[in-house]
């Protein structure tokens, strides 16, 4: 039995499966102290939200058919992290509309689903070393 050979294909399909995320950094205060993403917490718009820093607005976008929500959340925890944030605000998580769907089955495109968040840093969120 011969293995099966992707060729050309496997770079699309790794192309096809990444969530890209673009920002506006508001602040580089903290980004010499980069966050691990699993210790980037989310808050919800609706949460008691502590006092904090808005470091940066992040937007993210992914092909439908390769990602989910949380692969969103994900990729925008890891950019905040990056940032020196230690939070971030999920503002809104949207899957692509009826038609982008239809169109994207049509015409061979992808239906992008998209998240926004904001990054920000909460001081209270901090351990201490003592």
């Amino acid at each position: 039995m011969r293995p099966l050979r992707l060729g050309g294909l496997a770079p699309l399909l790794v192309l096809a499966a990444c969530v890209t995320v673009s920002k506006s950094v508001l602040s580089r205060t903290h980004a010499s102290q980069p966050i691990p993403q699993d210790d980037v917490h989310v808050y919800f718009v609706d949460d008691s939200i502590p006092q904090h820093e808005r470091v940066a607005i992040l937007m993210a976008e992914g092909d439908e058919t390769f990602t989910d929500q949380g692969d969103l959340i994900d990729k925008m925890r890891k950019e905040a992290g990056k940032l020196g944030a230690n939070a971030i605000i999920l503002n809104s998580l949207k899957d692509p509309s009826t038609g982008a769907r239809v169109a994207a089955a049509v015409f061979g495109t992808s239906a992008q689903r998209k998240g926004q968040a904001i990054a920000i840093f909460v001081p209270s969120l901090v351990k201490s070393s003592q």
